[in-house]
Parts: structure tokens; C-alpha cells; sequence
């Protein structure tokens, strides 16, 4: 039976690996091989699952963090070239140079399909009935998750609810679904996935009811407004982070939320799992990589001068350790005696000069003398969570002091929030955000539900919000209608 397990889940991820790197134009299903002879037991329930996380972790190697944070002013150019990565920060994105698309994303949904029809059909023992409810309450959170994210990036997206399982494409030539249809569907599948969670058990690496309930939050804090869901929406944000189980915590220590050997902390409520068990680096390194230093990047400086500041630098396999971007130094104003700033970011100087700065959260761990870039991309945490609320109570009219001190006095213990005005508590709540969600895939987000895209320099007049869409998304799919573009 292990054995069996072993293959359907390489067998999955085999399928995921491939099918991500595909164009569009050659849309093949894997289940067209595996469904008549797959999902008939527990084990292949198990698989399909395990292949859902493979498939979104693929997504969390680098276009997450393109989607939620490249675009907003918090990284700049690197020592070397950065390629493509410069038309997110400066904003000069078209549908022939962007590089990042909702394919991904969609072979996501589709296992989460093959999820929602299969699994319901296979016979579970008593023994195990409430694992099959907690796949297919996993199934419905990872589609809405997957569609929140296309939904904040491109607006409404095609709504697919059954899994691609022929080769007749055009079935899968439809247009694309309003963003009231998109996130009313995603609503939908969140009532769905909280009323088939058996139990309130933690998992930080696999959904939850503590992380399907954050999402609830985000969801619903993002519609009331963006969308004008108002204080229905508020009230309904705010009841889905009161009913987040168990107990998480802040941690005492900033930078231990993210250190490799700490994965799974009391903070944590979601994150996708990177390992030195992830075979070859190329494909299991996230996309810190290109935010640490490499050997070439501190020149006039010496390797010791480097390693003094950053530790053992990122050599190794692939492209680890290129500083391809760079945190923008200048986009923060970390006080002096904000411990967040050091387990954020570090910079070389050469005296006063800064040579390059490079990341220090998420910065994985060494493997003998290889920096290995393989921290867990978390997701929902609860810092994230408090900040949530706070905003949610100001908009409500309600008092944020509480959660907001609590997330400042953990980085600061002289910082102190002082309840104001709406408009004035909002301002701070953002750059609370800003600062302590830095580089987690956040901050593009946060800037465009506070309506304050323009606090980015590139983000002149005529500049759009919403990505646009590949051209070659629309090449296969002539009943795309493409985004507005930038003048």
C-alpha cells in the first residue's frame, strides 16, 4: 500500500511539474491517463490531495509573490540583471512581457475538481469518513484561494467547477465570469469548505478550519471595500476571524517566525512546505533566491566582508543566490529600535556607500556549504490576522488600539498606537502592514484594498491596477476579453 501511495503521489507531481510549464495552446489533462484506474480507494484520495498542494506550492516558487508584492514598490533593481522582474516594479507590464498567468493557477483548480467529483465516490471506512469530509472541505478552500488570487490580480475570471477530463478544448473556450459572479463563487465554495471541516484541528501545511476562516476574513474584508459589500461584509469579516480555533500566538521573537528550524509556529496558520528533502534545487528553491548575494555580488567588497553580514552566501545549484532585486531601502522607515528591520533585510556598505542589500526572512538555511533557499512560504499567519482586524474594527468604527499594539509592541516595545480618526488609523494600519507582512506577497494587495496604489513612484497617471492578461491566454481563448491597459 506505501508503495502504491509513493507512486500515484510522484505520479501527481510529475503531472503537475509538466503541465505548469505548458502553454496554453496545449491544454491536456492528466486525468485523461489516470482517471479510469485512479480515485477508486482511501490512498488515492490521499494522492490526489497531496498532488493539489504540489500543484499551488508550484505557484508559491514565484508567481505568488509577482501577483501580491513585485508590483509594490518594496524591491528595485540588483546587482545583476533583472530580467523580466523589472516590468513588476516599474509597472511596465503588457500581455506580451508578462510572464507570470493564471495556468498555473487553474491546474490548482482542476485537481481541486478532480477533488470535488472523485473523492465523495470512494469508500472511506468509519474509521476514516472524516478524512474524506476534510479533502473535500480542503478542495473547495484551495479553489477559492486559488480564485481570490486571480480575482485581486485580473478582475473576473472564468469559472470552472469541473475538472478538464477530454480533449475536446473547445468546452473550455468560455468567457470570462463578472468579478461580482467571480467572488459570490468564491463566497460559495468558503460556505462549502467550513460546513465539510470535520473538526477544528491544526495543520499549518495543509488547509484548516483556522486557515479557511482567515481566508473568510481576507475575502470578506476585501469585498466590503472593493466591491461595496460595506458593513454586511465587515461584520462578516469580523465574525470569521473571532471564529479562527485554538490558540495562535505572536511569537516573543520577530525573526524566529521564519526561521527554518521554528516551521510550523504557533503563528502560523497556512504555510506551503519547502524541505532540503526537495529534489533538485532548481525546482524546490523559492523566489528568494534572487533577493539574497551571491558571489558576484559585493564587489569592491571581499567574500569575508560579505559573509560578515549576510552568513554563508547563496551558492549552489541553479541561479541561488542572484541578486536579481533588491529591497528598496528607501520605501521603508523602520524606526531604530524596530527589531523587524534586521530579520527583514540586511545592507553591505562600503563605508557609507551601500553595495547591496539582501533579505534576510526567508532566507532558508545552509546545507553543508550551500545556502539553500527552502523556507516555508507562509501564507496566513497571525499578525497578518491582527492587522486584519484592526482594520476591519476601524472601518466598523470600533477601537483598533488592541490589535495594533500587540503586533508593534512584539517589534518594538517603545511603539504605541494611539486611537484617531478613521482616516488617520487607516494610514498607520497600511504601513504597519506594509512593514511587518514585507516580502510575504502582501503588499501589492494591501495597497490596492486601501485604494492607495498611487504611494507607488511607477504607478503614474494612466497606470492600471489590474494585471493584464498574457497573450497567450488569449491566443487560446478568443472569448477572453483583455483588461484595460495602461496609456
Amino acid at each position: 500500500m506505501k508503495k502504491k501511495f509513493l507512486l500515484y503521489t510522484i505520479l501527481f507531481a510529475g503531472f503537475s511539474l509538466f503541465s505548469s510549464c505548458q502553454d496554453e495552446l496545449e491544454l491536456t489533462s492528466d486525468s485523461v491517463i489516470t482517471s479510469d484506474s485512479f480515485w477508486k480507494t482511501e490512498d488515492d484520495a490521499k494522492a490526489g490531495v497531496n498532488g493539489m498542494y504540489v500543484n499551488f506550492r508550484i505557484q508559491t516558487q514565484q508567481n505568488y509573490y509577482l501577483l501580491g508584492g513585485a508590483r509594490s514598490a518594496e524591491i528595485t533593481g540588483g546587482v545583476q540583471s533583472p530580467l523580466t522582474l523589472a516590468n513588476y516594479y516599474n509597472n511596465n507590464l503588457t500581455p506580451q512581457n508578462i510572464d507570470v498567468d493564471w495556468a498555473g493557477l487553474y491546474t490548482t483548480i482542476h485537481q481541486a475538481n478532480l477533488i470535488l467529483k472523485y473523492v465523495p465516490q470512494i469508500p472511506f471506512s468509519p474509521n476514516t469518513a472524516k478524512e474524506q469530509k476534510r479533502y473535500i472541505a480542503q478542495a473547495y478552500t484551495m479553489r477559492a484561494l486559488c480564485y481570490f488570487i486571480m480575482a485581486r490580480s485580473w478582475g473576473g475570471v472564468p469559472i470552472v467547477t469541473e475538472p478538464t477530463e477530454n480533449t475536446n478544448q473547445s468546452q473550455y473556450i468560455i468567457p470570462r465570469n463578472t468579478i461580482q459572479e467571480t467572488f459570490a463563487f468564491i463566497k460559495s465554495d468558503l460556505d462549502k469548505a467550513i460546513a465539510n471541516f470535520p473538526d477544528s484541528a491544526i495543520n499549518t501545511t495543509q488547509l484548516a478550519m483556522a486557515s479557511v476562516q482567515a481566508l473568510k476574513a481576507d475575502v470578506y474584508l476585501w469585498t466590503a471595500k472593493q466591491l461595496g459589500g460595506g458593513t454586511a461584509d465587515l461584520n462578516t469579516a469580523l465574525a470569521a476571524v473571532n471564529a479562527i480555533p485554538g490558540t495562535p500566538t505572536l511569537l516573543p521573537n520577530f525573526k524566529d517566525v521564519f526561521a527554518y528550524d521554528k516551521k510550523g509556529n504557533a503563528e502560523v496558520l497556512f504555510a506551503v512546505r519547502y524541505s532540503l528533502a526537495d529534489l533538485p534545487s532548481s525546482l524546490s528553491d523559492n523566489w528568494n533566491q534572487f533577493m539574497f548575494v551571491g558571489p558576484s555580488d559585493f564587489a569592491p567588497l571581499t567574500a569575508a566582508q560579505a559573509t560578515a553580514v549576510f552568513g554563508t552566501l547563496g551558492t549552489g545549484a541553479g541561479n541561488a543566490g542572484i541578486s536579481r532585486v533588491q529591497p528598496d531601502i528607501t520605501r521603508f522607515n523602520f524606526a531604530a529600535s524596530d527589531t523587524r528591520k534586521a530579520a527583514t533585510y540586511l545592507t553591505l556598505y562600503n563605508g557609507a556607500t551601500p553595495v547591496v542589500t539582501g533579505m534576510v526572512k526567508y532566507n532558508g538555511t545552509v546545507d553543508g556549504t550551500i545556502r539553500r533557499f527552502v523556507s516555508d512560504i507562509i501564507i496566513y499567519r497571525w499578525a497578518d490576522v491582527l492587522l486584519m482586524k484592526a482594520e476591519i474594527k476601524n472601518a466598523l468604527g470600533q477601537d483598533p488600539s488592541a490589535e495594533m499594539n500587540l503586533v508593534m509592541k512584539r517589534a518594538d516595545a517603545t511603539a504605541s498606537f494611539t486611537n484617531g480618526s478613521q482616516t488617520a488609523n487607516d494610514d498607520l494600519i497600511l504601513k504597519e502592514r506594509l512593514k511587518e507582512l514585507a516580502f510575504e506577497g502582501k503588499s501589492w494587495w494591501d495597497l490596492v484594498r486601501f485604494n492607495k496604489t498611487s504611494l507607488v513612484p511607477s504607478m503614474t497617471a494612466g497606470k492600471e491596477i489590474l494585471f493584464p492578461i498574457s497573450q497567450n491566454t488569449i491566443n487560446f481563448n478568443p472569448k477572453i476579453v483583455q483588461n484595460p491597459l495602461s496609456k
